[in-house]
């Protein structure tokens, strides 16, 4: 039978009498319907037209709204359509609406937030510390039925301030989104001058020690094969990206072998270079010979092949 038909059947054997919704109300879920708000027993029929017509939605635990009386009247004509007018009902004024509050949201947040992080760089760090920033989340989460997903990077830059947005679902629904900011410090080897090192130094084990630096403040350097010092370094200094370059292979005024090459035929002659080079990079070259000057490419210590 169709809601209509329902209501007329009961109506008919049923006295109407003058029904009263409260003034306050507190709520478990995450609605509210008429229903819920009238005094005394409700008729099965008109509870069930009632509660297919919420009056508000999205809930959170703790929350309070308030509906006004027009709000209200207009929900009870909208549920019971025609029959509304054969059943009296007293509105207040306003209807105050309260969620069962449940625990706060913001520690719940940061653990798990902290397990996902740390999760993540497990990998990166020999030592890693995380602080949770302070937050002004206010939220509270239901007691029961819910689930926490957070969310990261696929490939998290590596920072001092990182931040891991949590999702909370009640059920199937979205209850609230929220960032947890920490601040991070992740040890890892790195390199510093065992002592001073001059601009243009290869770097080897015989200036250069490991010890453990915060990646999270620059980026060290990881690897001394085949680096130089960019620039004048004290001894003690944690060498990072930035005071190193790729070590000259060819340096300026040496002699280099230089290698020609032309379908099957190759010639190595003798020649100078005119600057300094790391491999890769190109350089100019002067012939023994006649004084000629040639681009070269550098590919090993002291032997470039010519363009």
């Amino acid at each position: 039978m169709k809601r209509a038909a329902l209501l007329a059947v009961w109506a008919a054997s049923i006295p109407a009498q003058p029904l009263t919704a409260r003034s306050a109300l507190e709520v478990e879920g995450r609605s509210v319907n008429l229903a819920q708000a009238l005094e005394g027993e409700v008729p099965a029929a008109l509870r069930r037209a009632l509660e297919a017509r919420p009056l508000a939605t999205g809930l959170k635990a703790g929350e309070t709204r308030t509906l006004g009386r027009a709000q209200l009247l207009s929900a009870w004509r909208m549920a019971l359509g025609v029959e509304a007018e054969r059943w009296p009902v007293r509105l207040p004024e306003r209807l105050t609406v309260t969620r069962a509050g449940g625990e706060p949201a913001a520690p719940t947040l940061a653990k798990e937030a902290e397990l996902a992080l740390r999760a993540e760089l497990a990998g990166e760090c020999e030592r890693l510390a995380l602080q949770p920033e302070r937050n002004e989340i206010k939220a509270q989460l239901p007691p029961q039925g819910v689930r926490l997903a957070a969310r990261l990077p696929a490939a998290p830059a590596l920072a001092r301030r990182m931040a891991v947005w949590l999702d909370v679902f009640e059920g199937p629904e979205l209850y609230g989104s929220w960032p947890i900011w920490f601040q991070v410090s992740c040890l890892r080897p790195v390199y510093r001058a065992s002592r001073a090192v001059a601009k243009g130094e290869a770097l080897s084990a015989a200036n250069a020690e490991q010890t453990l630096a915060d990646w999270t403040e620059a980026r060290p350097l990881s690897s001394l094969e085949g680096m130089a010092a960019a620039r004048d370094l004290a001894a003690g200094t944690v060498l990072r990206l930035a005071d190193a370059r790729p070590a000259a292979r060819v340096r300026k005024g040496e002699r280099v072998l230089a290698r020609l090459s032309s379908g099957a035929i190759r010639l190595e002659v003798g020649a100078e270079a005119l600057g300094d080079g790391a491999i890769g990079q190109l350089v100019y070259v002067r012939r023994e010979r006649d004084q000629s000057v040639f681009k070269a490419i550098v590919v090993a210590d002291g032997v470039v092949d010519v363009l």
